[in-house]
């Protein structure tokens, strides 16, 4: 891990966070989705492997968060795109799927939790990336 400043450090440590709560969704899912469903109160579809492949999908996504945790100077693509596309589209994808085409309002905790580390990730990784173009604008302007 490169050195880095308190945003960068804070926005790892709920990347890390958002992986572990990713964690609550994906084994029920891959395991046990009719619980899972039902304890949202969601219709258990025939056949049940999509809600399967969708928890192996969010397993598949959490995994590509790691590098963009790891140094988010180095990684600052995968970075940004955990956030705005990832986080930032699973939100608007399922606040808009129940708020104007009728879905269950099972969706809203995926929404939900996307929308509140999407939110905070983005905060932190702005000031993170504000912060590390200060020092190296400072850094250029100081005689050698």
């Amino acid at each position: 891990m490169s050195t880095q400043n308190p945003y960068a450090k804070w926005f790892g440590y709920v990347v890390w966070l958002g992986i572990a709560v990713n964690l609550l969704f994906i084994i029920p899912i891959c395991f046990f989705p009719e619980w899972l469903l039902s304890l949202l109160r969601m219709t258990i579809p025939i056949p049940i492997i999509w809600v399967r492949a969708a928890g192996l999908l969010l397993l598949e996504i959490s995994i590509l968060y790691i590098p963009g945790a790891l140094d988010p100077y180095r990684y600052r693509a995968t970075a940004w795109m955990s956030v705005l596309v990832t986080r930032g589209g699973g939100a608007s994808f399922f606040l808009i799927a129940v708020l104007f085409f009728g879905q269950e309002l099972g969706f809203l905790s995926i929404a939900i939790v996307d929308l509140i580390f999407g939110v905070t990730e983005g905060i932190l990784l702005y000031l993170a990336m504000q912060d590390k173009t200060a020092l190296a604008n400072q850094s250029y302007s100081e005689p050698v």
